[in-house]
Formats: structure tokens, sequence, C-alpha cells
């Protein structure tokens, strides 16, 4: 499988890559290993958390651990949010998954108010959320549908892919849930969900290496 992995992130290329749904295991070194190998040297992880899953996040260019920090709200919360500093880039990011609160809507709610929390604090600087909010555009006020737009009306960029699904439910109904969000700083020219890289698969079809499809973004800081 790290094989498999490191093909991809060699195929795309990214400057900053964020892992959703990771849980650190005896493979981990094989992980990182291939990620170095493929240019991304550097990474980080959330505090590990038993039986949870986390965010990975890897980059070409040194990482710091900044001080914001997700809400204690749940005990799946605190490993799937990780904010970054990239000092030689004057950038900030988090890298984040809101779990799939279905079943318990306020806690997904609660995830989406700090979100809007620290987007209203931190929009006069260089910063950008990424990765699996759960959450799409389409769904219902009481599923925070409506949450993506608000992002919005405060000034975030939306990278918005052209190609509509990022996850395909086990119904196959196709939903997007990956997103991208850059402060006013920045100047975004591409967006595209990828579900394809050579020969690998990466959703939405038997075999799939995941089951969510890559979020490509290409983004500029003005």
């Amino acid at each position: 499988m790290p094989d498999r992995f490191a093909e991809v992130i060699e195929a795309l290329a990214p400057d900053v890559a964020v892992f959703t749904e990771y849980v650190p295991g005896l493979n981990h070194h094989d992980y990182r290993s291939a990620l170095s190998e493929a240019g991304l040297r550097y990474t980080a992880l959330p505090t590990f958390s038993a039986n949870q899953n986390h965010v990975l996040v890897a980059s070409r260019y040194t990482l710091s651990e900044g001080n914001i920090y997700p809400p204690l709200i749940a005990e799946a919360v605190p490993s799937n949010a990780l904010h970054i500093r990239i000092p030689d880039k004057n950038l900030e990011f988090i890298g984040m998954r809101i779990p799939d609160y279905s079943r318990l809507p306020s806690l997904r709610r609660a995830c989406w108010d700090w979100i809007e929390g620290v987007g209203r604090s931190v929009i006069d600087r260089p910063f950008v959320f990424m990765g699996d909010f759960n959450t799409d555009p389409r769904y219902s006020p009481a599923r925070c549908g409506h949450r993506i737009t608000r992002l919005i009306t405060y000034g975030w960029k939306h990278a918005t892919p052209h190609n509509a699904y990022s996850y395909w439910t086990p119904n196959g109904d196709g939903v997007a849930i990956d997103h991208m969000f850059f402060s006013p700083h920045f100047q975004v020219h591409n967006a595209k969900y990828i579900r394809e890289v050579g020969t690998t698969i990466l959703a939405g079809k038997a075999g799939a290496l995941s089951d969510h499809a890559a979020l490509l973004v290409e983004a500029e800081c003005m």
C-alpha cells in the first residue's frame, strides 16, 4: 500500500497535503518514507489518541505547529484538526476533518461553530482551511449545509471544483464534502476532485485506494 500511495503523491506533486482518517500504526514509518521520497519531507500529526482517526500533514517546506486547537467537545475531535505554520511562506492552515456526526447533529454544529469562530479571527492573515468537512453545500441547515455559504460571507474564498463529487455514499449518491477555504490574501486558480491517477483508482469504484477523491487546488498568495 505505501508503494501505491507514493506513486499517487508523486503524480499529484502537491506542495502541501492533508490526509484525513489516518491512524498511526506499525507502517507509519513506511508512509513517512514514501512521502519524503515524493518530496514531502516534513510531516506533522496531532497528539496521538487511541482508537481515533487523525490528520496527517505533509509539506515540501518546514512546518511548525500553531496554537489554535479544536474544541474538546468529543473524544474524536482533538486528533482530527491541526494548526500548522509554514514560516518560509508566511502561511498558516488548519488541516482537519469533522467526524461524521450524522447521528449527533449538535456535535456537527459545535464543530462548525469553532470553524466559524476561528475564521472570523484569522481572516486578516494568509490562512487556509482544508480537509474533510463532512458537509455538502446542498445539505439542509440541520446538517450544516448553510455554514459553507456563511463562511463565504465572512470573506473566505471557497475553492469549488467543477467536477462535483468527492465521496460516494453506500447508496451510490455523490456528495462534495471535502473543501478548501482561503483567506482574501490568495488567488485560487484551479480546483478539482481527482478520482483516478494513472491506473490507481482513488474513489468511487471497486478496488479504490480510498473512499474519497483527492482534492487538488492551485493557489498563490497575492
